[in-house]
């Protein structure tokens, strides 16, 4: 699926008069943020309706969030306005996003919930991000296993998207990773529901 097809889904599927995926942040995003300094400058990839990257806004971090859907970000936008924040959203291809001045770090932290993308994507971005994080900057991610579909609880089908510990170790070579496969119930509006699948990442940037 090409960007203007993935553009398309999203813009259709946010066009929801509800926030698909809820108003609440991510819980392990909730429970990684103490890992972040006050005021960190945080990216936020794929945030859709605006959820982490308000959230994270409110806990006093200068946030910027990327995502491909307009009709995403207008909601984000709402959002923030609601919960009278600032946010820096941009509405960009991510992987052409990453190689523009916007990219630029040094990112304190980088957050990644459930953004799932094929190898030939999820490689560069990686690399390209792991080089804008800041020295001793920290990634929190979390996304489906593939073990997740016969779960029926949310998610992509597309096993090249669904991600291992092996993916996640070779994708961000720059960073030491603590990576943890877990089981856990995830209730985020109408689109993740029940028991899933998912793997839990901390990365941080190596020293030197």
């Amino acid at each position: 699926m090409n960007a203007d097809e993935q553009r398309r889904l999203w813009d259709e599927r946010y066009s929801h008069p509800n926030h698909v995926y809820g108003y609440r942040p991510n819980d392990f995003l909730v429970s990684a943020e103490v890992m972040l300094r006050r005021g960190s400058r945080v990216l936020v990839i794929g945030d859709g309706e605006g959820r982490n990257g308000v959230w994270l806004a409110q806990k006093g971090h200068r946030v910027t969030t990327v995502d491909l859907s307009e009709v995403g970000a207008a909601k984000a936008r709402a959002l923030a306005a609601e919960r009278e924040v600032e946010l820096d959203i941009q509405v960009a291809d991510l992987g052409d996003w990453v190689r523009t001045p916007a990219a630029q770090g040094p990112w304190d932290g980088i957050v990644s919930i459930f953004v799932h993308m094929e190898p030939e994507l999820r490689r560069p971005v990686a690399d390209a991000l792991t080089q804008q994080l800041a020295p001793q900057g920290r990634l929190i991610m979390e996304a489906y296993t593939p073990a997740q579909p016969s779960l029926g609880s949310g998610g992509p089908k597309e096993e090249s998207v669904l991600l291992t510990r092996q993916k996640v170790i070779e994708d961000w070579t720059g960073l030491d990773l603590d990576v943890r496969m877990v089981e856990r119930r995830i209730f985020e509006g109408m689109a993740h529901q029940g028991l899933s699948s998912v793997l839990q990442v901390l990365g941080q940037r190596r020293r030197g």
